[in-house]
């Protein structure tokens, strides 16, 4: 009898967004991936529906995505989008581990906004800083209200999938750069922008260690609102044009859509670039031990005039992420490989081990 090897395929990964969906499916052992299956989708949903009624739409079209797709099985890693999530970096004492949960557990008490019993929470250790003459741990609290996430795996039961695990984006992110098995400590770090739907985040990271963390909330569904609001547009429109606008290499100021698009997103790119600023001061303030050493720029807005942009006004060099670089093999499609920082997320999900 001749025994065959199948392929090993990852849980999908999905990026569920407000309106918008990103799925990655991975085969082949740990040390040589490819990607099996991808797809990314916008929904136009109506605004008028309520909760269950826009959840039960979704679940349709993530359900049609599986099939149309050819995804293998019904396994899934989604993640808490910003708008799902309460986080807040908090400064203890030196403490054992076992200690910090406890301690944690109590700051969230007083900073949630809605009763501590009614909330998961996690944290994520950021390391030493200096305060004054004492040495502190900054620690991340995360959290999500039950009742988030029971709507989230309710939503992913009616598309047909079944939750292996809840990730969050930053940890994704991180996943897509850094191999878990080769993480050493260093005295400098990245930066890293993730342009998504409802937020921008903003995370500052030593290989997979997250030292600082924070959603601007400004991201893609409000460059299509500026764009449908200043042009008298609806939106369905708007995001066709901005598509058309974000897939260019470059910006060309003889262009009328170019610069009417532009004009009109102008204002939120100023504020997010604000933001980062503020970021990179904090950062460099409270982490004066480790330098930057790059500025890496991903998510659905990730493109080469929008790098261009943010390096000008951060006074920082800039690159774009390219989450296919951790595969052994990337996709063939130029469709897939157009703006490839888009699929960071989801591709990040699909990495994740269950011993990680």
């Amino acid at each position: 009898m001749i025994s065959l090897n199948r392929s090993q395929y990852s849980p999908i990964g999905l990026q569920l967004g407000p309106s918008s969906a990103t799925l990655v499916q991975l085969t082949g052992p740990r040390q040589n991936r490819v990607v099996h299956a991808i797809a990314q989708e916008q929904f136009e949903l109506d605004e008028k529906c309520s909760l269950d009624e826009r959840d039960a739409q979704i679940a349709a079209k993530l359900r049609q995505m599986v099939s149309d797709h050819h995804f293998k099985g019904r396994r899934v890693i989604s993640c808490l989008g910003s708008q799902e999530l309460f986080i807040q970096n908090v400064r203890l004492p030196q403490l054992p581990a076992e200690e910090i949960a406890k301690v944690v557990a109590w700051e969230a008490a007083e900073r949630l906004p809605y009763p501590v019993e009614d909330a998961e929470i996690r944290h994520l250790p950021a390391g030493q800083i200096r305060q004054e003459s004492n040495t502190k741990q900054e620690v991340i609290l995360l959290a999500c209200h039950h009742g988030i996430l029971q709507r989230h795996l309710n939503l992913l039961e009616q598309a047909g999938l079944t939750a292996v695990a809840i990730d969050v984006e930053p940890s994704a992110t991180l996943r897509c750069f850094h191999s878990a098995s080769h993480q050493v400590q260093t005295n400098s770090a990245s930066c890293y922008l993730n342009f998504g739907d409802a937020a921008t985040t903003v995370i500052f990271a030593d290989q997979q260690n997250v030292l600082f963390l924070k959603y601007i909330m400004q991201g893609s569904n409000h460059l299509d609102r500026a764009v449908a609001d200043n042009l008298d547009l609806p939106m369905s429109e708007a995001i066709r044009l901005r598509k058309i606008v974000t897939n260019s290499p470059t910006l060309d100021a003889s262009d009328e859509l170019h610069r009417s698009v532009i004009d009109s997103i102008r204002s939120i790119l100023e504020t997010v670039s604000t933001e980062v600023e503020n970021c990179l001061r904090y950062y460099k303030v409270t982490f004066r031990g480790k330098k930057l050493d790059q500025l890496i720029v991903t998510g659905n807005e990730s493109s080469p005039w929008l790098i261009d942009f943010l390096s000008e006004r951060l006074n920082t060099e800039c690159k774009m992420g390219n989450p296919f670089e951790s595969l052994k093999r990337w996709p063939t499609s130029t469709s897939i490989l157009e703006r490839p920082g888009r699929w960071t997320t989801a591709m990040g999900l699909a990495m994740k081990e269950k011993t990680d």
